[in-house]
């Protein structure tokens, strides 16, 4: 059984835009407050609470409305005693209204807590009264958890509150974590989610507002060999215009480009607070374990960020894995972490369910976990993509999607199956069905793309500005597609190229299984064979493999690539 208290404060009213001191003053939701509350509210970032989860507010009407716009007219109660400070005579002025009066100054530098304006409440009153209310709260909550222990279903309990409320509450549940009343208080609309075991708060989570779609820099947009600087600094300033922040990058993209063009694309051009930069350390790559702790500085020199916001150790799996345990990284990357250089670190992976288990078992400190999920790969024997999302839920991990349109495969259908897209929509991209797919999941931070032109991002930010998970109808629109996916032979490549880095032929091996894909889906030989001359143009034909495995091993799809090869070369040399 999980147990859980969601505590969000409500959102914008008029006392928030003009900047009043105001508690008892029962002021409504101002309009802005209702449609940023709506807007957050279709991007996801809300829980999906079960239909037996405990509700309160304070019974102000700003935390009425909050609560009937996330959670509709469900039943809840009122806890009087978790409304906000009271300012007394002082209520709805502001700072530059009040200062100068002896008592507002009394008041404000106060260092006792004693200090009460005229009609109001101390300090140590007002903590003193959340704590009470703190303590009414756990004891329903204590009851729900009582109540599911032999179900074992989810506790979990839902109060739409007040700003210093809320700051208060995690003072008096986190004490040994750092930080002053104001580093507490959540933006209007925001707040924490909060774990208990045995009655005690054991861990939380920040309610973020980080849209559903991630700019992936593994494809960007290339003039020869080198990153074409000022298309991707479009894509950057146009990806940020739109409220997107998050940007997905790796040591071993581009060969290290992908890193340099992050930096002079968005580090060198934007304020640092605008955007949240992941990037990955693949220790499987490195031949010894100084090597691979130096990846880290080297991704943090070429992208110049000072620090990351997400940093993963790069695609576990098969046996990658062990490298991490035998150079120490997992060790190594906390240590960065308790520096400063990386705020939430986590991992990516491809590799079945169990495996996945047997990590998130070891390693319960990761703050996320990076997948691949799509649409296609739902039911997947090999990718697994359900049950490791499940897997991922199961320990309450926050899950990074990746390859939702699977490395592009998704936005280019047969006739016959994206006919069933467009008679659902047929305004709607066949790339918008799987991002949205991704997207609709619960417990996602974000879905990443990798986008390569400008004109693929305006395509995904119109589908994802003002994103709407998939409803009912819809999610068997996608059923119905992937079965018809399913009957379909094809090889299941992402063109991620790891498999190219090490074959010792340099065989161009995904543009071989593209233009296979091509053959075996559409039936087009003729166009499939000038797929096929042009992939291997510089030399790297099927017949030159000699069948070592390297490409094998570090196969993220598990493809038996060499039957691949053999098919290949019969249908084109």
């Amino acid at each position: 059984m999980v147990s859980r208290i969601y505590l969000i404060r409500h959102g914008i009213t008029e006392g928030n835009q003009r900047r009043w001191f105001y508690g008892k003053a029962d002021i409504p939701l101002a309009a802005e407050g209702k449609e940023t509350l709506k807007r957050l509210a279709a991007r996801g970032i809300y829980p999906r609470i079960p239909d037996d989860a405990d509700c309160y507010t304070t019974g102000l009407l700003r935390t009425e409305q909050t609560f009937e716009i996330l959670f509709g007219n469900r039943e809840h109660k009122v806890i009087p005693k978790l409304r906000e400070m009271e300012f007394g005579d002082y209520e709805c002025q502001t700072y530059e209204e009040l200062k100068g009066y002896e008592l507002f100054d009394q008041w404000c530098y106060d260092e006792t807590g004693d200090a009460k304006l005229p009609g109001g409440e101390s300090n140590n009153e007002f903590y003193a009264r959340i704590a009470e209310g703190l303590k009414e709260l756990q004891g329903y909550h204590h009851l729900k958890e009582l109540s599911h222990r032999h179900s074992g279903k989810d506790a979990v309990s839902v109060v739409v509150c007040h700003g210093g409320v809320i700051s208060a509450m995690m003072q008096a549940l986190f004490p040994e974590v750092n930080g002053n009343m104001w580093d507490w208080i959540p933006d209007p609309g925001f707040g924490y989610m909060i774990e208990f075991d045995k009655g005690e708060a054991i861990m939380y989570e920040k309610i973020k507002d980080i849209k559903k779609l991630g700019f992936g820099l593994m494809r960007l947009p290339m003039n020869g060999e080198d990153v074409d600087i000022e298309q991707t600094k479009e894509m950057v300033d146009l990806f940020l215009s739109k409220g997107f922040t998050y940007f997905d990058t790796a040591y071993g993209y581009l060969d290290g480009k992908s890193e340099e063009a992050a930096k002079i694309a968005l580090v060198d051009r934007h304020p640092r607070d605008r955007f949240q930069l992941a990037t990955k350390l693949p220790a499987w790559a490195a031949s010894t374990e100084a090597e691979a702790k130096a990846m880290f500085e080297t991704s943090l020199n070429r992208t110049g960020a000072g620090y990351f916001d997400y940093f993963l150790l790069h695609n576990l799996g098969d046996k990658r894995t062990p490298a991490f345990d035998e150079f120490h990284i997992w060790d190594f990357l906390a240590e960065k972490k308790a520096e400063g250089k990386i705020v939430n670190l986590g991992f990516s992976m491809h590799d079945k369910a169990e495996k996945l288990e047997e990590i998130l078992q070891a390693h319960p400190e990761v703050d996320f976990v990076q997948l691949q999920i799509n649409y296609a790969d739902w039911e997947s024997p090999t990718v697994e993509a359900r049950k490791c999302y499940e897997a991922a839920r199961k320990y309450d991990k926050p899950v990074v999607i990746m390859e939702p349109v699977k490395g592009g495969s998704l936005a280019v259908l047969p006739e016959r199956i994206s006919k069933i897209f467009k008679e659902a929509d047929a305004d709607a991209s066949l790339s918008s069905w799987a991002l949205r797919y991704a997207a609709s999941l619960e417990g996602v931070l974000t879905v990443l793309s990798g986008m390569s032109s400008l004109e693929q991002m305006k395509d995904n930010l119109a589908t994802m500005e003002d994103f709407q998970p998939l409803n009912d109808e819809e999610q068997v629109v996608i059923k119905k597609a992937a079965a018809a996916l399913d009957a379909m032979p094809q090889v299941p490549c992402t063109a991620c190229r790891y498999c190219e880095k090490g074959c010792p032929q340099q065989i161009a091996i995904p543009g071989i299984f593209r233009a296979l894909n091509n053959y075996m889906i559409y039936g087009n030989k003729e166009g499939a064979e000038g797929n096929y001359e042009w992939e291997t143009r510089e030399g790297g034909i099927a017949s030159k493999c000699i069948e070592c495995g390297a490409c094998e091993d570090v196969c993220p799809q598990h493809i038996k690539i060499i039957k691949e090869l053999k098919k290949a070369k019969e249908v084109f040399e």
